[in-house]
């Protein structure tokens, strides 16, 4: 197993990461860019633009994942908050995680990927004749859920099943039942739905949790430019 120290050891001075912050009032995490700097082992700080850090609403209890793209495997690192400075330093300290495995599930990336609706059809009942489908496009995903956008209001209140085509590097079309979170119309006839993944077998889950990593690395080879 690899620890955050030795993914540490991995990583190159100034360079920039993409970190997942978790946040007092909510149970989703706030994605942001920021710069990577060393200090004294086994801590490091991670530097923001002015205006990025939204300090009074960060849980400094809870847990955050940094997003490695040199590590080796390619995995994302838990740290804790310890302390901020200035509004715009986040001083942080790694967690030797025990399981990875629990990390990666709830790990989010910004992803457009094809994802259709269907009903939930129980086992041993007759398919219906027409059943009803819509085709939308994810927002994010990770190995939990996905958040999407339809250019119509799915039904919130039946069982129903995700059909989500996932990129090139991890090809194919995962099936998935699902119930639906929250939802909110977001204008222009469109609605943005938040899916929680129901029942899922381990193959599918590794297959999605592959994809948020490829997907994840391909954002970090994106340029970042912030002032020191």
């Amino acid at each position: 197993m690899t620890s955050g120290s030795d993914i540490l050891e991995t990583l190159v001075d100034n360079r920039p990461v993409r970190v997942f912050l978790p946040l007092r009032a909510s149970k989703e995490m706030l994605r942001a860019h920021c710069i990577y700097r060393q200090t004294i082992p086994p801590g490091f700080n991670l530097l923001f633009q002015a205006g990025i850090l939204p300090v009074a609403s960060l849980d400094l209890k809870g847990t955050a994942i940094l997003c490695v793209d040199e590590s080796r495997p390619n995995l994302p690192l838990e740290a804790r908050i310890r302390a901020v400075s200035n509004e715009r330093v986040l001083e942080m300290v790694p967690i030797d995680a025990s399981d990875q495995s629990q990390m990666r599930e709830y790990f989010r990336v910004d992803a457009s990927i094809a994802v259709i609706v269907r009903p939930l059809q129980p086992v041993g009942a007759a398919a219906a004749e027409a059943p009803w489908s819509l085709a939308g496009k994810t927002i994010d995903i990770s190995g939990n859920g996905i958040l999407a956008v339809f250019p119509e209001k799915p039904p919130l209140d039946q069982s129903i099943r995700l059909e989500i085509t996932l990129p090139a590097g991890i090809p194919g079309t995962v099936s998935v039942p699902a119930c639906s979170v929250r939802s909110r119309d977001i204008g222009d006839g469109n609605y943005e739905v938040a899916y929680h993944f129901e029942d899922m077998p381990d193959q599918n889950r590794d297959r999605i949790i592959g994809c948020c990593l490829v997907l994840q690395r391909k954002l970090l080879r994106l340029p970042l430019q912030l002032d020191a």
